[in-house]
């Protein structure tokens, strides 16, 4: 391996399926290109992998490994020939994986720089564990198992050379631990997606009090990120006399069941199931000109790239107080949150902001201003800087 190589060690895993062929994700895929456009070396893409025919992602798709403009590795992070590929690299950045609690004492042995990159803090992921429907011992067990977890993540970010945090919950959890902290807003919207003004701006709502509220949502339909309470505020909003319209776009395994409760409450035609869309141009489009807010029932604080495009979009975010929003929140006025798991506040200040379009369009337009800030291109550069930074620094000190 070349010295200048970059290693990437992702939590994600790589499908196997015919000789030479791996399963990625589009998003993740479009990353590593970029990498490769502005590493000044190699790039090595460094994967477990998945034994499962089928992954819970919506974007797989299937590559062939010699036509890809990096390496691949595929190992387990614990192998041998996974700890070559860190101790021979010029940086390696990986994640908080249990699988990687390694990495950053074997980087830093070898004198070599660890970035590491933090999600989740311990309170979401004790939300995630939380929003699971299994059986108490089993919740208990996942519960003290990511408390231990938790200390082999502390342990890794005093050893690491830098730490990027993806949102403000982990960054101020975190960045005590390591004087090398960046924080960054994970997002695939470039600098030209962006909206140049709010489409509400263009609507009828200030004047006719009777226009439908076109709401939306999208994302992975399942507990995680609360789209089992998606339709129960929509009964809420009916039953407050709102007018309007709510399009949930995505797939998962509340799909069938959501479907079911559409027509049990008789919410046909006012509550749709859209399906996936392509995000750049499906999506993005759908919500910068047909969408006036933004519903997220997200039941834990996760970093989702949902909220950064959703503002690119020029449209506000209404949704619960995880500690990913409610950090959002603190740095733009650009939605509302209400507790967590209150579906009925929730459409209560639906219902509220349908009366006051004004202030609709002044988050919506907040929500612009921030996004213009943290593009792709922006949040990019400023991660692979931090990163850069590290070659030009001494490897012969290593932090304890």
């Amino acid at each position: 391996m070349k010295k200048n190589t970059l290693v990437v060690a992702p939590s994600l895993a790589a499908g196997i399926g015919q000789p030479g062929q791996i399963r990625l994700t589009g998003k993740f895929i479009s990353g590593m290109l970029a990498y490769v456009d502005d590493w000044d070396g190699p790039v090595t893409l460094l994967i477990e992998p998945d034994p499962n025919a089928h992954s819970v992602n919506l974007d797989d798709v299937w590559v062939a490994v010699d036509e890809l403009p990096f390496q691949v590795v595929v190992a387990n992070f614990d192998s041998q020939q996974a700890r070559q590929t860190m101790v021979e690299a010029a940086v390696v950045m990986g994640g908080t994986d249990h699988r990687m609690n390694h990495a950053a004492a074997t980087c830093a042995k070898a004198r070599v720089p660890f970035v590491m990159v933090t999600e989740y803090t311990l309170k979401t992921r004790l939300q995630i564990v939380d929003a699971d429907d299994v059986v108490f011992w089993r919740r208990w067990r996942r519960r003290q198992w990511a408390v231990g977890q938790e200390k082999a993540i502390v342990a890794s970010i005093r050893l690491a050379a830098g730490l990027q945090c993806n949102g403000t919950p982990t960054y101020e959890a975190y960045r005590d631990l390591n004087p090398n902290t960046l924080l960054y807003f994970d997002s695939r919207v470039s600098q030209d997606m962006i909206a140049d003004q709010p489409g509400l701006a263009n609507r009828r709502l200030a004047t006719d009090a009777q226009l439908p509220l076109r709401l939306a949502f999208s994302g992975r339909l399942n507990a995680m990120k609360g789209a089992d309470h998606l339709v129960k505020v929509a009964v809420s909003l009916r039953e407050l006399g709102v007018p309007f319209r709510f399009d949930i776009y995505g797939d998962g395994p509340l799909a069938s069941q959501m479907s079911r409760d559409i027509q049990s409450h008789g919410l046909e035609g006012i509550v749709v199931l859209g399906g996936v869309l392509d995000f750049a141009t499906e999506l993005m489009p759908r919500v910068r000109e047909d969408i006036d807010l933004f519903v997220c029932c997200h039941r834990q604080g996760d970093p989702s790239c949902t909220y950064l495009e959703t503002l690119a979009c020029g449209v506000p975010i209404v949704g619960y107080d995880n500690e990913a929003f409610a950090g959002l929140l603190r740095q733009c006025p650009a939605g509302f949150a209400v507790a967590m798991d209150d579906h009925d506040a929730l459409a209560r200040e639906i219902a509220r902001l349908a009366h006051t379009p004004h202030e609709l369009l002044a988050m919506a337009q907040a929500g612009l201003e921030l996004a213009r800030k943290h593009t792709f291109e922006s949040e990019f550069a400023a991660r692979m800087n931090h990163m850069k930074a590290l070659l030009a620094e001494p490897s012969g000190t290593v932090r304890t």
